[in-house]
């Protein structure tokens, strides 16, 4: 685990940094929806502080916490496992998958086509 320690905290700086951005969006918009004051004179906005604090804190208590880093450090070993697919074969998978696709779309346009016109001759009847 001690080998994929950086990554770990890597993910968890990154995730604290969307989470953050996330919860400033979300806070800018409940600001303005209740008319709260932003109070202008701090260096940052009440909704930019809030939201950092809370990022910041998400990210310590993951880190600090022993059950969770244990559990991400599992995580990364296990993916380090994966035998992950050639990009051969990922070109092959999604030829046939847009193929596959293909076909299922031209089927489901008969049977509209096919259902649309027995509707329409029923009703006008």
């Amino acid at each position: 685990m001690d080998r994929y320690k950086k990554y770990i905290d890597l993910g968890l700086g990154l995730a604290a940094v969307a989470l953050g951005f996330l919860l400033y969006q979300f806070l800018l918009q409940v600001w303005d929806l209740f008319r709260l004051p932003l109070l202008e004179n701090l260096p940052m906005s009440l909704p930019g502080l809030v939201a950092l604090v809370i990022a910041l804190g998400l990210f310590l208590f993951f880190r600090s916490n022993a059950k969770s880093y244990n559990f991400l450090g599992e995580v990364a070993t296990e993916l380090s496992k994966v035998t992950w697919p050639t990009r051969q074969e990922t070109v092959a998978s999604t030829g046939v998958i847009i193929v596959m696709v293909g076909i299922a779309s031209m089927i489901m346009f008969g049977f509209d086509a096919l259902w649309g016109t027995l509707t329409a001759r029923l009703l006008t009847l």
